[in-house]
């Protein structure tokens, strides 16, 4: 029983409070717009009992949402999100409740012009809570057990119409690119082994005598440890991009952002692995700028193939930022963005 309503009754109190308001507003305003007679005399209190009772629920749904305001798991975005709510949530309800109020001490006469044009006003505001309250649940997950399955495209860097976040379904592998690395490319066009490659991206070397993820940590370079990401994506090898993954990790795409590896893996990291594992990367031109312990790589691809029944063709650009703590490189930053692939654009 504990858990029959999970994670709190918040959800269910605010559609009393939002439909009874909302409706009495609509049956004030035909009430006066309505001929006198039988059908205005009847409408009228039952409005004013409408507005009763929404005031009655909007006391309840307050107080259950302030208990989901501090209870709730969230992070900083959805932190913020939830706080525009709860400012608009508390004005609009108070109004609510003031001019039942008003409305009951007056409910022998007819309800004026001024107090339906302020309950329309406060209707809105409500109305715009309500909004905000959609927003924090589908746009931000908050207060979800577990997120279904998308059916719609995928996040900005278009792993493939139809794509699904946090889809962890086996994708195919690619036989003739075994050395793509999901995001990025090590291979010359023609599919040749990059001398720089050197075997450091957690895939190669087995018998080194050293972890998958050890390995990957202490590769060589910067662009080394961008390889062994996209490689570790590819294997859907989750302890490796821990491990190239500072904890501290910003991953940006979409117009969002997730701000920490366990956010990351708990969201788009699945999504990526499968996607990542199921088309081919052609890399077509990488920079790396490299500062002390900073370095920015910027690798632009090509990304073709067949996922989840979709045809992929488009263009690719990946920003990886990476920090060198104790001779250690280590990804603090990744930005990626795509859009298909056109005739005029190809080459």
């Amino acid at each position: 029983m504990e858990n029959m309503i999970e994670p709190n009754i918040h959800p269910i109190l605010v559609h009393f409070a939002y439909a009874l308001s909302i409706t009495a507003f609509v049956s004030y305003t035909l009430a006066s717009l309505a001929p006198s007679g039988k059908w205005r005399e009847t409408l009228r209190p039952a409005a004013d009992w409408m507005l009763a009772f929404g005031a009655l629920s909007i006391v309840a749904t307050i107080a259950a949402g302030f208990q989901a305001y501090y209870s709730v798991a969230h992070d900083g975005p959805s932190h913020a999100a939830m706080t525009v709510h709860r400012n608009w949530a508390v004005p609009s309800g108070a109004a609510i409740l003031l001019l039942a109020l008003w409305r009951w001490r007056a409910r022998m006469k007819a309800a004026s012009p001024i107090f339906i044009a302020l309950l329309a006003a406060a209707a809105l505001s409500l109305s715009v809570t309500a909004w905000w309250g959609g927003k924090i649940v589908y746009g931000y997950g908050l207060g979800v057990k577990s997120m279904p399955t998308v059916t719609g495209e995928g996040h900005d860097h278009e792993h493939a119409p139809g794509q699904e976040h946090g889809d962890t379904t086996e994708a195919p592998e690619s036989d003739d690119h075994d050395n793509s690395d999901g995001h990025h490319d090590s291979d010359t066009e023609d599919g040749a082994e990059n001398a720089e490659h050197d075997n450091s991206d957690g895939h190669h070397d087995d018998d080194a005598g050293m972890s998958t993820p050890a390995r990957a940590v202490e590769a060589g370079s910067p662009e080394a440890v961008v390889n062994a990401y996209g490689a570790a994506l590819r294997a859907k090898d989750e302890a490796t991009l821990h491990a190239l993954l500072a904890p501290d990790v910003i991953i940006a795409e979409g117009g969002g952002a997730e701000r920490s590896v366990e956010e990351y893996a708990g969201h788009h990291m699945p999504a990526d692995m499968a996607f990542t594992a199921a088309v081919e990367f052609s890399l077509k031109q990488r920079d790396v700028i490299e500062n002390a312990d900073l370095a920015t790589v910027v690798s632009e691809s090509q990304v073709h193939g067949t996922y989840k029944g979709e045809n992929v063709h488009s263009r690719m650009m990946e920003t990886m930022v990476l920090r060198r703590e104790g001779g250690q490189w280590r990804i603090v930053h990744i930005h990626w963005s795509s859009a298909p692939i056109t005739g005029e654009h190809e080459h």
